[in-house]
């Protein structure tokens, strides 16, 4: 039986430990890893996409009059819609001034592009989720593209 004096002891390599990762580091990690899916965001075809439909769609002067115009009986009507006491004539009148803005060739371009451009930030959201193990679409607010 060997003795510790008799066994040939190898000097131990130094282990090499992280400093566990403070607060702030981890954050600013996190932030520099959004940056980053930002940039590779901005480089797909639908965001391409997007951003062009949304410059013609702003110097389309007939598209931006239907919007206009949409959009301003939507605050005309303001409390009569977010209540529910809307007449039939008005929300005819509503109705046909959204299908006027839809038309505009535009407009469905624009929105057609800012789908599929959502379409992909959904894909992206459900890699973050099955990459942290959480449900990180579900967090995100109403009105958020994430779905």
């Amino acid at each position: 039986m060997e003795t510790m004096n008799q066994v040939k002891q190898e000097p131990l390599a130094p282990t090499e430990v992280s400093p566990q990762p403070v607060a702030g580091d981890v954050e600013a990690e996190a932030l520099a890893a959004a940056r980053e899916l930002a940039a590779a965001l901005a480089e797909t075809p639908q965001f391409k996409a997007l951003d062009q439909a949304g410059v013609a769609l702003r110097h389309d002067s007939d598209a931006q009059a239907a919007i206009h115009a949409f959009q301003q009986r939507q605050r005309d009507l303001g409390w009569k819609l977010q209540t529910g006491l809307i007449s039939d004539a008005e929300r005819q009148h509503l109705k046909m001034l959204q299908m006027a803005m839809l038309a505009k060739p535009a407009v469905r371009a624009y929105m057609n592009a800012q789908q599929q451009f959502a379409r992909v930030c959904y894909e992206a959201s459900e890699l973050v989720s099955e990459i942290i193990g959480l449900p990180f679409a579900a967090s995100c607010g109403p009105g958020c593209s994430c779905h």
